[in-house]
């Protein structure tokens, strides 16, 4: 939705499908890093949810992504290395992930 690397757009591909570790220097970079773009280029991304979704809700969807994105910084800092698990995501039995730092829903 807002201009990223490909780099970055790859670690947010893998932290919404699929449960997974990182060290937490990585976790905190790749997550500071989509606030940042999605504030310089706000009115165009509100304007890319309004078509896709039409409902309206757009700034809420914003407002929900940086407060989501905040307090996985927050939880990041306290940190040596960071795990999550998606939830609705089919268990693979690949690596232990220690019960996940971070929760994702699948909405």
């Amino acid at each position: 939705m807002c201009p990223v690397s490909e780099e970055t757009r790859g670690w947010f591909s893998r932290l919404t499908n699929s449960s997974g570790v990182d060290d937490a220097r990585t976790v905190v970079a790749e997550v500071e890093i989509l606030p940042r773009a999605l504030r310089k280029d706000r009115q165009a991304t509100i304007t890319r949810l309004e078509r896709t979704r039409g409902d309206g809700q757009a700034g809420q969807i914003i407002a929900a992504w940086d407060y989501a994105l905040e307090t996985m910084t927050e939880q990041a800092v306290l940190k040596k290395t960071c795990s999550w698990t998606a939830e609705g995501i089919e268990d693979t039995g690949q690596g232990d992930f220690g019960g996940g730092d971070i929760t994702l829903r699948r909405v």
